[in-house]
């Protein structure tokens, strides 16, 4: 008897899709409960989307710096 296939949320390039560009950290519950990732794969894809996490970040937070350094400039005085 074969197991069923499982959820497409727990297929490999789907959990990937999904952490990477549409849930990013949130997707962690989904890659460690896909059965389609060894041990070692789950560590580097949970280091590798903290570590994009922290970059997406880190470019927001420069990027709103910018914005109100130029909104500053632009206010009458």
């Amino acid at each position: 008897m074969t197991s069923p296939a499982p959820a497409w949320y727990y297929r490999p390039w789907a959990v990937v899709f999904l952490l990477f560009v549409v849930l990013g950290p949130f997707g962690l519950p989904l890659l460690w409960k896909s059965p389609g990732f060894s041990r070692g794969w789950k560590i580097a894809l949970t280091i590798a989307t903290a570590v994009y996490t922290l970059m997406l970040l880190k470019s927001t937070l420069e990027a709103t710096r910018l914005v109100m350094e130029h909104l500053d400039l632009a206010r009458p005085r």
